[in-house]
């Protein structure tokens, strides 16, 4: 949660050791404001639906009609096979109907029995299957696409050998028919997978954010939050909203379970490309009209925590108060305190010889401004370059 990380550094930085500060206050205002708290993690680009197609039926690749990076519709033809076999194969089957018919009829009008005839409404019905499987065939000779995308890769040319399959080329999640005309493919919501289908075709225009995270903020997670997606390679943020939260968890590299998440991108995907990486926000919560303090300002003393607020005659006064959420460098106040209160806030003064890179000798360190070693919040820099427990919230 970026929230809790941010409150851990901050009161960390400022509870640090450090004999060659002394001390020294500013002010700050009690301010109303709005608050997100959310789960980060890391992810991927992929397409919404991903088709992956190759044909139903052997024979030899007669053409291959696109190449990779057309656009395409559903329907659109991609490729064809030979149909000198499947043509004799749906002449037979006609021949085989047409026999079974004639002789049902003519047992019909010979006053057969009934148990002839039965058994010749079943030759009736066989042949008719075989009729529709042939028709099929020939219609499965054109290899056509079951989604509208771009081509992202061919592997079948002219001249080609294939042999035909019932079986799905691999992809999961189906989102459209599998079986459909010329392809044992089904239109899907994860990437290719390589699973050797002869043409695969993948959305352009429609993203989705792989991503995982942690069991302790899988509870935080659910189907419709909202989510801030930005493009490792320095593009635009794009939103999404959170499709689907997996429960089984998998292994990551360091170790510990993680479980999937799925974001569906929304808005205009300009500059987005299949495969790249993102940084990702899940909004868990948002709340408005939130006071607030700056972290610094909040002391616990005995288990009393109080603030101190400097009265209209320049007077300080140590105040109760009860506080809530920490948002970083800001803490919220639940009771105690009014909007426009001025409060006081310790600061740092570094003395001469101290090590770090912090002010230089004199420099006031307000919290939650700069650090030794680097700026916080803004530039995130710790001593050392790392928050302690290595930043973890």
């Amino acid at each position: 949660m970026a929230a809790a990380v941010g409150a851990a550094g901050a009161a960390w930085a400022v509870t640090q050791d450090d004999p060659a500060a002394t001390a020294s206050t500013t002010t700050a205002e009690a301010a109303v404001g709005t608050y997100e708290e959310t789960v980060a993690s890391t992810g991927t680009f992929q397409p919404a639906e991903t088709a992956e197609l190759s044909f139903a039926v052997s024979g030899e690749v007669l053409s291959v009609d696109v190449a990779v990076g057309d656009v395409v519709v559903a329907g659109q033809a991609l490729a064809t096979v030979g149909t000198e076999t499947l043509d004799a194969e749906l002449t037979a089957a006609e021949a085989a109907l047409d026999a079974a018919l004639e002789r049902l009829d003519s047992d019909t009008d010979a006053g057969a029995t009934d148990t002839q005839l039965a058994a010749d409404e079943a030759s009736v019905a066989a042949a008719e299957s075989r009729v529709a499987q042939a028709t099929e065939a020939l219609d499965d000779a054109t290899l056509t696409s079951t989604i509208a995308g771009t081509v992202a890769s061919v592997d079948v040319a002219v001249g080609d050998e294939v042999s035909g399959s019932s079986a799905s080329s691999g992809s999961t999640g189906s989102t459209g028919s599998a079986g459909a005309t010329g392809a044992t493919g089904a239109s899907s919501t994860t990437p290719s997978t390589g699973t050797g289908a002869q043409i695969t075709v993948i959305t352009t225009d429609a993203f989705v954010v792989e991503t995982s995270v942690g069991s302790a903020d899988l509870s935080r997670l659910q189907e419709g939050l909202q989510a801030e997606l930005t493009p490792s390679d320095g593009g635009e943020v794009v939103y999404g909203t959170v499709s689907s939260v997996g429960l089984v968890a998998s292994s990551s590299t360091s170790g510990a379970a993680t479980f999937p998440v799925e974001i569906a991108v929304t808005g205009a995907v300009d500059g987005v490309y299949a495969g790249g990486s993102a940084d990702v926000s899940i909004i868990v919560e948002q709340r408005a009209d939130v006071l607030t303090v700056p972290t610094a300002a909040v002391a616990t003393t005995d288990g009393a925590t109080t603030v101190t607020v400097v009265s209209e005659d320049g007077s300080q006064v140590e105040t109760p108060v009860e506080i809530g959420t920490s948002f970083g460098i800001q803490t919220e106040i639940v009771s105690g305190l009014e909007a426009g209160a001025e409060v006081v806030v310790p600061m740092a003064i570094r003395g001469g010889g101290g090590g770090g890179g912090g002010g230089e000798d004199g420099e006031e360190l307000p919290p939650g401004s700069r650090f030794p070693g680097g700026e916080f919040p803004g530039g995130g820099g710790f001593p050392g370059g790392g928050a302690p427990n290595g930043g973890q919230g």
